[in-house]
């Protein structure tokens, strides 16, 4: 690809924003019947005109490299912390721990890079850095998870929100929440912290900590979700609100995002009601599982239940689940009967343990079709499970992983939403006892019925979230930044993006969907920031619109030209690149082992400059790589920057958008 850049620059945002803050100025100046206000209006850009994402660039033009963090404001100033990716950290396959950074905005717009507030080392599991501000003891207080501590999470503390953070003892969490990952920390009007974090069974729970936030206070509360993680929590008019990833999804390009309120963060919290009962009968709308009140010891017993399938959202095939044996979430026997109507449906057999660990598909002799009524049950004698349907065995299984347990109903709980009626629930014992009988006449208390969020995405905009901030301004009600990691489920994650979007709340209070665009917000106070001026710039792309694009390697090569501004030499040149490898399966095998080559070009295609770089100094984050050519040049003369590579694997990556490369020159006399 050649692109062309002439003489002018392109203009950079900060100059348009400069002039609109000065125009808000003088306006607020000769309005009598208003108060003066600074306030500074930011653009927030997610994605291209093309619905491509771009790339958040720092003051320095190296792409944002801060993931699955969160966003504070402390004073007048933002500050972005998250988990670095640069050094090439691969989920589940290395402990390349990168560190986690920490970047500085007045506005937003423009952060700059302040380093690593937790440093580099050997971590498989490290993730998710949260700061809050101790005003009793002006101390920030920072909360990472790692699976590897005692407690799954560590504590640090600073006297600046930069750092340097100091490691404390491990928090003692309550063994009742079984918090093992993703977290938040949430600071009360009245200073009280809490914790909030996702534990083993795939619930989330909020933990009170102790007035230094350092470790748990002692009160707690498990919330009735399940299957979701990346919790925040934040409080509006009273009213407290849990958003979450719905379902759980590590690194997903699109899992949900949901949220429950309640008037104090120990809850209780409530989301939409999954189940309910309609003309007698039960009505399971998603919510994953729901299982019964009692039946932890119960072995050998006898599940019955009518039960009609109804249309899966946006599908033409019906689906209804049941559960036996099972005392927590996923953990147990799980079946499927499944149809389309057009034709024979299937039963599938699922041994789960929190993922699909063994499984069989019965064909049926007869479609299965939405609202059609059938008769199912399931006996559990010994290591044997047999299921029958309209009175005909379709099935029997051996395994003896669960012994004993409930029975449940569940029902999927994403885009695709299922459903199914049920009714005349009996389980009977082996001995002939009748161990629960309800034909939903009354209300649900023989159950533990699932509590799933309130969605407001399906995607998260292409991607899992991290957080809602509360960036509380100095005139009227904080804006509530909604956040999100927009993984490109590749496993190199430095390439990510980030979607960014205040929320909007009906009159009701419940969230507004989100738009999944770019948006504008008006900070106050606030005052507009600008990228780094760079000594001797002539020429260059800016930081806007950029995405990234990884081919350069063996015949493949990148082209980018330029003329030159002025006469004088020219001190250096850089590109924004990166490196990358070969994706198999999860893993990423073979980066690049051979270096980038650099070359520079003139009008007659003769090179007067060229340079290796080492792949090893190239990061998998993009980031400016600079060389210093020291030719002399003259005002009008064009050249062309050629990337190459001879790596026969792997490929180094660019930034560029429709009008070319991201790049810039300097020229000293």
């Amino acid at each position: 690809m050649t692109s062309v850049f002439g003489m002018r620059t392109i203009p950079r945002p900060v100059a348009l924003l400069t002039v609109l803050a000065l125009i808000a100025a003088l306006l607020a100046a000769v309005a009598p019947s208003s108060p003066a206000r600074a306030s500074v209006g930011t653009d927030l850009t997610n994605f291209g005109a093309g619905g491509e994402q771009v790339v958040r660039f720092d003051t320095d033009g190296n792409a944002v490299d801060a993931h699955d963090g969160a966003i504070q404001r402390f004073g007048d100033t933002y500050y972005l912390y998250g988990t670095s990716y640069d050094c090439g950290y691969q989920w589940n396959n290395n402990s390349t721990f990168c560190g986690f950074k920490v970047y500085s905005s007045p506005d937003l717009a423009h952060w700059t890079d302040r380093g690593h507030v937790v440093g580099a080392r050997d971590c498989k599991y490290c993730f998710r850095p949260h700061a809050v501000y101790d005003r009793a003891t002006r101390t920030y207080v920072l909360w990472v998870n790692d699976q590897e501590a005692a407690d799954k999470f560590r504590v640090y503390t600073a006297d600046r929100p930069t750092g340097p953070f100091t490691e404390q003892p491990v928090p003692d969490l309550p063994a009742g929440t079984s918090c093992t990952a993703d977290l938040d920390v949430f600071t009360d009007d009245d200073g009280t912290g809490y914790l909030v974090c996702s534990n083993a069974g795939w619930h989330i729970a909020v933990i009170q900590l102790t007035r230094d936030y350092l470790r748990a206070a002692g009160p707690y509360e498990v919330t009735g979700v399940t299957r979701v993680e990346a919790p925040s929590i934040f409080k509006r008019h009273g009213t407290y609100y849990l958003t979450m990833s719905d379902p759980n999804c590590g690194y997903c390009t699109g899992t949900g995002t949901s949220y429950l309120t309640a008037k104090s963060p120990l809850g209780p919290w409530h989301g939409r009601d999954a189940w309910t009962i309609e003309d007698g009968a039960l009505v399971a709308r998603g919510g994953l599982y729901g299982l019964s009140q009692q039946g932890a010891d119960w072995s050998d017993y006898t599940y019955s239940f009518d039960v009609a399938p109804q249309t899966t959202v946006g599908s033409t095939s019906a689906q209804a689940g049941f559960s036996v044996r099972m005392n927590r979430d996923d953990y147990g026997y799980l079946f499927l009967l499944t149809g389309s109507g057009t034709a024979n449906g299937k039963l599938s057999v699922l041994r789960r343990a929190g993922a699909t660990t063994a499984s069989h598909v019965v064909p049926l002799d007869k479609p299965i079709n939405a609202g059609e009524w059938h008769h199912v049950s399931v006996t559990a004698a010994g290591s044997t499970l047999t299921t029958s349907i309209d009175g005909v065995q379709v099935d029997s299984y051996t395994d003896a992983t669960y012994a004993v347990g409930k029975v449940g109903v569940r029902e999927w709980n994403g885009a695709a939403l299922e459903s199914a009626k049920f009714d005349n629930v009996r389980v009977i014992s082996a001995s002939g006892q009748n161990l629960l009988s309800d034909d939903f006449s009354g209300d649900l208390s023989r159950w533990l019925a699932p509590t799933p969020g309130v969605k407001i995405s399906d995607s998260s905009c292409g991607g899992q979230p991290a957080q809602v901030a509360t960036l509380r301004q100095r005139h009227g009600e904080p804006i509530f930044l909604y956040f999100s990691d927009l993984w490109n489920f590749h496993t190199n994650e430095a390439r990510a993006n980030f979607y960014w979007q205040p929320l909007s709340f009906g009159a009701d209070g419940s969230i507004a969907p989100l738009t999944c665009a770019n948006s504008h917000v008006r900070l106050d106070p606030g005052h507009p920031g600008k990228q780094r001026a760079i000594p001797g710039l002539d020429q260059g792309g800016g930081v806007t619109g950029f995405h990234l694009t990884c081919d350069i390697a063996g015949a493949n090569q990148r082209e980018q030209t330029f003329t030159a501004g002025r006469r004088g030499r020219l001190a250096s040149l850089a590109v924004t690149t990166f490196k990358d490898g070969t994706e198999e399966g999860r893993v990423l095998r073979n980066p690049p082992t051979e270096p980038l080559r650099i070359e520079l070009k003139d009008a007659a295609s003769t090179t007067v400059y060229a340079t290796t770089i080492p792949a090893g100094q190239i990061g998998w984050s993009a980031r400016n790589v600079i060389v210093h050519p020291r030719i002399r040049v003259r005002r009008g003369d064009r050249y062309t920057v050629v990337l190459s590579s001879a790596a026969p694997q792997g490929c180094f990556g660019v930034a560029q958008n429709d009008q070319g490369l991201k790049f810039f020159t300097t020229i000293s006399s």
